[in-house]
């Protein structure tokens, strides 16, 4: 097969979504020709453009010149529309990640000219009252048409574009995690400390300002004692995180940190803490995991997805400050006064993710989803 990857951010912008394709297209280019094409907009550049080519050095990566609307995510500049066009005609086939609009209308438009087999790749969750406004919806429906097969992270996003768009060509196939690299944890006896973890970008849709009152709960009315903080990532509310690190001593803010480092994090960790307030399905939840690290998470699409609640973590609704200080101290008990049991709880959390998470699985159902696109097959899942 020869299979391009669309982005509409340049994969220095180092998130989710590039890592996803950073992982795919070097998988499936042992086999098949790959070619990832990404805009040049960039809102924080975590990598080096070196660092992302020596990460697919047997891809095709080409980064066209890009212009950011007010709203919405950024659009390849006009001039350059047809030498995106031209790539995407050289391939059997293109996957598209489509974050928001209007990014699909634009395909849509120039759908008479891609000769390619489309799929959109939904790494969020869509929800009509919030996303998308009802009087775009019809339209939204209609330029969806142009894709040929639906790639859904989360059940949710699954149920919804079953349900409003009565598309039947969707493939549920969640985030992956390379269980090799991300082992379990250390023996919680051996800690003099009982820390929580938070890893990934330091926005507000992320819960950077609820992860900032969680500690200040945490700290201030329930004074636990030997609790740590430790604060990986980088974003436009990392102000916030400095100034709670120079108030608290138990506050620990690594800022954005390498690939390499992060299993060495989580393996100091006990517990995953991730204030969402909304997601698609994030590798920084499923790494964790993998590391055997119970979730305290917002019972939000793609979070509730990996979470099973009471047993792998425990699922709070978004924004509930006191609850989520709450099933902090409940794990810091168990961790204080059961060390044994909290060593079986990893080995639990750490195989539930292995069996159903690994790279090795998601792989081969990726790979799958596009031989079935371009043979013409409709299945769902």
């Amino acid at each position: 097969m020869e299979i391009c990857f669309f982005n509409p951010s340049s994969l220095t912008e180092g998130g989710g979504a590039e890592n996803w394709i950073t992982i795919v297209s070097k998988f499936l280019s042992s086999r098949h020709k790959i070619g990832i094409v990404a805009l040049n907009y960039s809102t924080t550049k975590r990598l080096q453009f070196d660092e992302v080519t020596s990460l697919i050095d047997r891809v095709d990566y080409y980064e066209i010149p890009s212009v950011k609307p007010p709203r919405g995510v950024a659009l390849p500049k006009p001039f350059y529309l047809s030498t995106l066009l031209n790539i995407f005609n050289s391939y059997d086939l293109v996957y598209i990640i489509l974050p928001s609009p209007p990014l699909e209308l634009m395909f849509y438009l120039s759908k008479m000219s891609i000769k390619s087999e489309l799929v959109a790749g939904f790494h969020g969750f869509l929800r009509r009252d919030v996303l998308l406004q009802t009087l775009y919806f019809p339209l939204f429906k209609k330029t969806l048409t142009s894709f040929k097969t639906y790639h859904v992270l989360n059940w949710q996003t699954f149920i919804w574009l079953k349900g409003a768009c009565r598309f039947n060509n969707i493939f549920y196939i969640p985030n992956g995690v390379c269980s090799d690299l991300f082992q379990l944890c250390d023996d919680p006896s051996n800690s003099q400390s009982f820390n929580i973890i938070y890893s990934g970008r330091l926005t507000e849709g992320k819960g950077a300002d609820i992860l900032v009152e969680i500690i200040r709960f945490v700290n201030e009315k329930l004074k636990l004692q030997k609790i740590k903080f430790m604060i990986v990532g980088s974003g436009t509310r990392d102000y916030m995180i400095k100034a709670l690190a120079e108030k608290y001593s138990n506050v620990h803010y690594f800022g954005f940190v390498s690939r390499k480092i992060l299993p060495l994090i989580y393996r100091q960790g006990h517990l995953f803490l991730i204030p969402s307030r909304t997601e698609g399905m994030p590798l920084c939840l499923l790494e964790a995991q993998s590391s055997g690290l119970p979730a305290v998470g917002s019972n939000i699409p793609g979070i509730l997805d990996v979470i099973i609640n009471g047993k792998t973590g425990r699922l709070i609704h978004p924004g509930d400050i006191e609850s989520f200080a709450q099933a902090i101290k409940e794990y810091y008990l168990l961790w204080h006064y059961s060390p044994e049991q909290y060593r079986r709880i990893n080995r639990t959390i750490r195989k539930h993710i292995v069996d159903n998470y690994d790279w090795k699985i998601i792989l081969g159902k990726i790979e799958k989803m596009f031989e079935e696109t371009l043979a013409n097959t409709t299945s769902s899942i």
